[in-house]
């Protein structure tokens, strides 16, 4: 049996180039991914309990080391590998094998008369324009995902804050409380001393008795709540939830100026949510049109033989092979389906733009009604509650007043504050809701 010669050898590994090349071409792929995703030694800075809670640090905390935020940007890179994939032909076929002509196929000798090798390599070819639009539907579902991690990214980034916000409220709870559980305190040693010259009634130190068991059961619940609080902070930040994290850092109160017409464009522009069901229409119109060429459209399939017989020169042979997609109604079933994808993506960005415009008007109304309450709090209700509160002391301690109209004072002035501290962390929150709405941060 004749080896194979050299030119025609070197003819067959002409033909093997390309399914080497893009063997390489993958492995170095495959190693450049595995390196970039492969986990560094990151030392994770741990907030001093003992030191303030900086808004800024638990949003860089959390955007680096939350699981959801990690598992969209995995999603992502896994998303851009399919790129090349889809644009790439499918793997070529090497066949080799025998074929024994003769009639008879074993002589006295055990020797074959007419045994003929064949080697073969055959590729797949689909019709010129698939290649292209097979890279257009992975190019836009990875733009898909894409918009899904800086969604996450929003929606991450509005919980830190929205829960920052809270212990901050609860932070000023507990001392307001406290402060007034003092005062009580003071008032309490009064009406006793009063009492116990007989110019107050037992009643007195008995109602103050009641209000400071009121006030030490309400630090009993902001406590707990703070836990709480504390837990679904570390929760975002992948970390224990029994890890301390320090009191909340005092804050100057954010404005916001700009119109409805204003943020309903930057909501539009860059909503990240809106703009993933937009690359969402694009896909599916690239799959519709995929579609239409796979159900008209044949592939190729060219495949080239050589043969080495016995006795005789070497020959050649090349075949060609066409699918026909027309044929069976699953190629036309799925023009159907592409159509509707498509007009189910455009449903669904109208939808998703429909609910963009109503938030942003719905936050923008309580962001207003949130400022509103906090400056008439700010420099109405509360100035006036302590002036009412000093008055009333005097005329307690004055005999003018009775020890009712005194804690009723405190009172007012107690949740004077509470309701004002209550507003300013509604406002805060809701302006961080409205920049998760947007896609953009409006302030500084």
């Amino acid at each position: 049996m004749a080896r194979i010669p050299s030119k025609q050898f070197m003819l067959l590994f002409i033909l093997l180039i390309p399914s080497i090349t893009t063997i390489f071409a993958e492995e170095k792929i495959n190693s450049k991914t595995q390196t970039q995703i492969s986990p560094k030694n990151v030392i994770t800075e741990v907030n001093n309990p003992k030191e303030s809670l900086d808004l800024k640090w638990l949003i860089q905390e959390a955007v680096e080391h939350n699981p959801e935020i990690i598992a969209a940007q995995k999603r992502m890179n896994a998303a851009k590998t399919r790129i090349s994939q889809a644009k790439s032909l499918e793997d070529p076929s090497i066949s080799a094998g025998s074929f024994d002509m003769s009639n008879n196929p074993i002589n006295i000798n055990g020797q074959t008369e007419m045994l003929q090798q064949r080697y073969g390599v055959s590729q797949k070819i689909p019709f010129p324009g698939k290649l292209r639009l097979r890279s257009e539907v992975a190019i836009e579902e990875s733009n898909m995902v894409e918009k899904e991690l800086q969604a996450k990214i929003q929606e991450i980034i509005a919980l830190v804050k929205s829960a920052f916000y809270e212990l901050y409220y609860i932070d000023n709870a507990i001392n307001i409380t406290e402060e007034n559980r003092d005062l009580l305190r003071k008032f309490t040693k009064i009406a006793e001393t009063k009492y116990s010259v007989g110019k107050a009634t037992q009643r007195d130190a008995l109602a103050a008795q009641v209000e400071l068991s009121t006030l030490a059961n309400n630090l009993i619940v902001l406590n707990k709540e703070t836990e709480s609080i504390n837990a679904r902070l570390n929760t975002l930040l992948d970390r224990p939830t029994q890890t301390p994290l320090g009191r909340p850092r005092p804050f100057e109160k954010h404005t916001l100026t700009l119109t409805i017409k204003e943020l309903e464009d930057l909501a539009v522009k860059n909503r990240p949510e809106l703009k993933r069901f937009d690359h969402a229409v694009k896909r599916n119109d690239a799959n519709l049109k995929l579609s239409k060429k796979d159900y008209y459209y044949s592939d190729f399939e060219p495949m080239v033989e050589y043969m080495q017989e016995d006795r005789r020169s070497d020959t050649w042979a090349s075949t060609i092979t066409i699918n026909v997609p027309w044929l069976w109604p699953k190629n036309r079933s799925k023009v159907k389906e592409s159509k509707e994808d498509l007009n189910a993506a455009k449903s669904d960005y109208r939808f998703i733009n429909n609910k963009t415009l109503f938030e942003v008007k719905d936050f923008l109304v309580k962001i207003q009604s949130s400022e509103s309450t906090v400056n008439l709090y700010k420099t109405g209700i509360i100035p006036q509650a302590e002036q009412s509160l000093k008055a009333a002391r005097i005329g307690y301690e004055a005999d003018k007043v009775d020890f009712l109209t005194l804690i009723d004072s405190q009172r007012i002035l107690l949740n004077s504050r509470l309701l004002y501290y209550r507003a300013l962390t509604d406002f805060e929150q809701n302006l961080a809701n409205m920049e998760r709405v947007v896609g953009m941060q409006l302030t500084q």
